[in-house]
Protein backbone atom coordinates (compact mmCIF):
# COMPACT_ATOMS: atom_id res chain seq x y z
CA UNK A 1 0.00 0.00 0.00
CA UNK A 2 1.52 3.14 1.47
CA UNK A 3 0.27 5.52 -1.34
CA UNK A 4 -0.55 9.23 -1.90
CA UNK A 5 -4.21 9.81 -2.48
CA UNK A 6 -5.78 12.82 -2.65
CA UNK A 7 -6.26 13.47 0.95
CA UNK A 8 -3.87 11.85 3.35
CA UNK A 9 -0.99 9.58 2.83
CA UNK A 10 -1.94 5.79 3.07
CA UNK A 11 0.46 3.31 5.47
CA UNK A 12 0.11 -0.31 5.83
CA UNK A 13 1.13 -1.56 9.58
CA UNK A 14 0.95 -4.61 10.62
CA UNK A 15 0.75 -3.45 14.13
CA UNK A 16 -2.04 -1.08 15.81
CA UNK A 17 -0.73 2.09 17.50
CA UNK A 18 -2.48 2.64 20.94
CA UNK A 19 -4.03 6.09 19.96
CA UNK A 20 -5.30 4.86 16.55
CA UNK A 21 -9.16 5.03 15.95
CA UNK A 22 -11.23 4.27 13.34
CA UNK A 23 -13.15 1.53 11.83
CA UNK A 24 -12.64 -2.12 12.14
CA UNK A 25 -14.25 -3.66 8.79
CA UNK A 26 -15.19 -6.71 6.81
CA UNK A 27 -12.29 -6.58 3.71
CA UNK A 28 -14.19 -6.10 0.44
CA UNK A 29 -15.61 -3.18 -1.72
CA UNK A 30 -17.09 -1.57 1.34
CA UNK A 31 -13.68 -1.24 3.49
CA UNK A 32 -12.07 -0.56 0.15
CA UNK A 33 -13.65 2.60 -0.42
CA UNK A 34 -13.68 3.19 2.91
CA UNK A 35 -10.26 3.49 3.30
CA UNK A 36 -10.19 5.75 -0.07
CA UNK A 37 -12.71 7.93 1.53
CA UNK A 38 -11.06 8.08 4.81
CA UNK A 39 -7.87 9.31 3.20
CA UNK A 40 -9.96 12.46 1.54
CA UNK A 41 -11.76 13.36 4.53
CA UNK A 42 -8.92 13.20 6.72
CA UNK A 43 -6.09 15.56 4.60
CA UNK A 44 -3.58 16.49 7.25
CA UNK A 45 -3.46 12.62 8.40
CA UNK A 46 -1.79 9.56 8.03
CA UNK A 47 -3.99 6.57 7.31
CA UNK A 48 -2.90 3.50 8.94
CA UNK A 49 -4.30 0.66 7.47
CA UNK A 50 -3.67 -3.42 9.07
CA UNK A 51 -5.12 -6.44 6.98
CA UNK A 52 -5.89 -8.94 9.00
CA UNK A 53 -7.13 -11.40 6.31
CA UNK A 54 -10.78 -11.17 7.19
CA UNK A 55 -10.96 -7.93 8.43
CA UNK A 56 -9.42 -4.56 7.83
CA UNK A 57 -8.91 -2.03 10.66
CA UNK A 58 -8.44 1.38 9.01
CA UNK A 59 -7.19 3.82 11.69
CA UNK A 60 -5.54 7.95 11.86
CA UNK A 61 -4.16 8.88 15.40
CA UNK A 62 -6.54 10.90 17.73
CA UNK A 63 -9.64 11.80 15.05
CA UNK A 64 -10.69 9.90 12.58
CA UNK A 65 -13.92 11.25 10.03
CA UNK A 66 -15.42 9.73 7.27
CA UNK A 67 -18.18 11.50 4.97
CA UNK A 68 -21.09 9.69 3.48
CA UNK A 69 -20.32 12.19 0.01
CA UNK A 70 -16.56 10.71 -0.44
CA UNK A 71 -17.43 7.08 0.91
CA UNK A 72 -20.34 7.33 -2.43
CA UNK A 73 -17.82 8.92 -4.62
CA UNK A 74 -15.53 5.82 -4.51
CA UNK A 75 -17.88 3.10 -4.51
CA UNK A 76 -19.55 4.71 -7.23
CA UNK A 77 -23.26 4.91 -5.63
CA UNK A 78 -25.46 5.76 -3.32
CA UNK A 79 -25.17 4.28 0.48
CA UNK A 80 -26.60 5.27 3.56
CA UNK A 81 -24.11 5.74 6.26
CA UNK A 82 -25.68 3.62 8.83
CA UNK A 83 -25.43 0.64 6.87
CA UNK A 84 -21.83 0.86 7.78
CA UNK A 85 -22.68 -0.71 10.88
CA UNK A 86 -23.05 -3.49 8.97
CA UNK A 87 -19.76 -4.20 7.64
CA UNK A 88 -17.82 -2.81 10.73
CA UNK A 89 -18.15 -5.54 13.47
CA UNK A 90 -16.22 -3.05 15.99
CA UNK A 91 -14.09 0.49 15.82
CA UNK A 92 -11.36 1.65 18.08
CA UNK A 93 -12.16 4.50 19.82
CA UNK A 94 -15.38 6.60 20.78
CA UNK A 95 -17.84 7.00 17.81
CA UNK A 96 -19.92 9.82 17.03
CA UNK A 97 -22.48 8.83 13.92
CA UNK A 98 -25.01 10.66 11.96
CA UNK A 99 -26.54 9.90 8.41
CA UNK A 100 -23.67 12.12 6.67
CA UNK A 101 -20.66 11.49 8.94
CA UNK A 102 -18.77 9.10 10.78
CA UNK A 103 -16.13 10.24 13.50
CA UNK A 104 -14.04 8.41 15.98
CA UNK A 105 -11.88 9.88 18.24
CA UNK A 106 -10.04 9.75 21.65
CA UNK A 107 -11.12 11.84 24.59
CA UNK A 108 -8.91 14.07 25.31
Amino acid sequence: MGSEMAGARIVERPDVMADGVGPILRAGEIADAVIEAISEDNPDRIVYVTDRGGYIRIYTIDECHLTRASLEKYLGRDYALPRLEIEMPSYSGRISTSDTEYRWYNMA
